[in-house]
């Protein structure tokens, strides 16, 4: 009888843990999601060339929202720089639109860009439903897609209450941004 109230006092101090953990949890996640932030620069005068390409990732392998493009030409910013690939937004620092990425041959300086290699990366779970778009500016974001709860995603960086994640839309690898809260 004695036994079998110690297993029974084990199983509810075993069971209040678990609810305790789980509890807290969420908040331990999301204090320990330590990545690297994106911060827009504008980059020296260019020579710039004109309409480029904009692909959601550093190549040409990456989806493409339509026929984005971006004019360098006209102000933009630079988040930094990958490979033969530069991460840029049409606009000025407080105001672009959107994310993508160029051939930085298409640009005559890179001066002050960062290196992007997203060396402290993590594997995340979205905890809901959650736009992902590459306009984390807008007041009303086009969403590229919805990711559905459970998708697993590899969080790149942050930006504000943005992660920049990589993710695959139809089986084409996609870099864009979905709201910090939706992110396990």
């Amino acid at each position: 009888m004695k036994k079998n109230r110690t297993l029974l006092t084990m199983k509810r101090a075993s069971l209040l843990a678990l609810a305790l953990l789980l509890l807290v949890f969420p908040a331990l996640a999301q204090e320990s999601l330590e990545i690297g932030t994106l911060t827009p620069v504008v980059l020296p005068d260019q020579d710039a060339s004109g309409e480029c390409a904009l692909y959601c990732g550093p190549t040409q392998g990456f989806y493409r929202h339509g026929e984005a493009v971006i004019d360098t030409r006209e102000p933009f910013v630079c988040f930094g720089q990958y490979d033969c690939w530069a991460m840029v937004a049409a606009g000025l620092p407080e105001a672009f639109g959107p994310v993508g990425w160029i051939e930085a041959a298409a640009l005559s300086s890179l001066e002050g860009a960062a290196e992007l290699g997203f060396e402290d990366a993590l594997m995340v779970m979205i905890e809901e439903d959650a736009p992902l778009t590459d306009d984390p500016l807008s007041d009303a974001p086009e969403a590229l897609a919805t990711l559905p709860r459970g998708t697993q995603v590899t969080l790149l960086a942050g930006f504000g209450d943005w992660g920049y994640v990589q993710t695959e839309l139809e089986g084409i690898p996609v870099r864009a941004f979905v709201p910090m809260s939706s992110i396990l």
